[in-house]
């Protein structure tokens, strides 16, 4: 490459495609071929040993072939294809993610100040990770479930699982399958929720976040819907198999103020003694069983929990303000 010529680092941009090639008469007869032709966006003077290693750079950004944009048969010999012709709408695509990377390298961030040197540029790879369509794992997700329900988003992330596994393309820890449960708990969609969360455990198995998200939406659901018998049971099974962190104190407590703001008072309290069972030195822990006592109207019970919590924590003003309430000393 001429040292005068302008840099094209951005050439390795969002997309596939170039802008080529062939000269004319030279189409479908020689690979490769002595000149180029219809180049649009890379400098009119590059070189066929220059443009390879490009266009190979865009294919393993995009996991993806030369037939993507360019029309020929997939696999066919480079010598059949017409690279020249602007047929497919992906090579026209591709020449607007060119330009826009371009303008993202030489204008906006070029106008940063204090950049690293040698500075960061935005290449195919930086968004697409060697997918074609550059989208999270979440959002993957979140189409097929909308296409067909919680089986069908179980079967894609299964299926892009065993495909990307140990590659860049998707994050497959713990966090994305932890959003798309918290996505469809929004929703409303609890058992989807649960399921999600599920297969959250079994993909990640040793992710207490995975299993901390996946007890806090199991017993929400045991809780509101079989009741308190049923979501005792469910707290009992899940503290047996998962890691400590699954079931601390304020991880809990949460889930016993999640079914208080739902009018779910007799849950709440079953929640609330089952974390004072389980810290049964905390000030907090007692204060909140407390607090659900007194909203099921079990006064007596209410004054022992917030006495006990002074005696844990004296400067507890919140036990002192509530046995007030209470009409009883602290």
């Amino acid at each position: 490459m001429s040292p005068q010529r302008p840099p094209v680092p951005w050439i390795h941009a969002l997309a596939l495609a170039l802008v080529l090639l062939l000269a004319p008469g030279s189409v479908r007869a020689q690979w490769p071929p002595d000149s180029l032709t219809n180049l649009q966006v890379l400098p009119a003077d590059i070189s066929i040993d220059e443009l390879a290693p490009i266009m190979a750079g865009f294919t393993r950004a995009l996991g993806v072939r030369c037939s993507h944009c360019h029309v020929g048969e997939e696999s066919a010999d480079l010598g059949t294809y017409d690279f020249a012709s602007d047929e497919k709408e992906l090579k026209r695509k591709a020449r607007e993610m060119l330009r826009m990377v371009g303008e993202i390298n030489d204008r906006h961030l070029a106008g940063l100040p204090d950049r690293n040197d040698p500075p960061v540029r935005v290449e195919c790879v930086t968004c697409h990770h060697g997918v074609r369509v550059p989208r999270t794992l979440q959002a993957e997700a979140l189409i097929a479930y909308d296409g067909g329900g919680v089986d069908a988003l179980a079967s894609r992330y299964r299926e892009l699982r065993e495909r990307y596994y140990g590659r860049a393309a998707y994050d497959f820890g713990d966090v994305p399958l932890a959003d798309v449960g918290a996505d469809l708990q929004v929703r409303g969609a609890l058992a989807d929720a649960e399921a999600v969360h599920a297969l959250n455990v079994e993909s990640n198995p040793g992710a207490w976040f995975a299993q901390w998200r996946h007890s806090q939406v199991a017993l929400l659901r045991a809780f509101t819907e079989l009741g308190v018998d049923a979501g005792v049971a469910r707290y009992r099974e899940l503290k047996a198999r998962y890691d400590a962190r699954a079931f601390q104190e304020g991880s809990v407590n949460q889930l016993g103020y999640t079914l208080l703001r739902r009018e779910r008072i007799a849950e709440a309290v079953a929640v609330f003694r089952l974390n004072v069972e389980a810290h049964p030195e905390s000030w907090n822990a007692h204060d909140s069983l407390g607090e659900g006592y007194a909203r099921a109207g079990e006064k007596d019970l209410a004054v022992r929990s917030y006495r006990r919590s002074l005696e844990l924590n004296p400067g507890n003003e919140n036990a002192r303000e509530k046995l007030r309430e209470l009409g009883v000393a602290g």
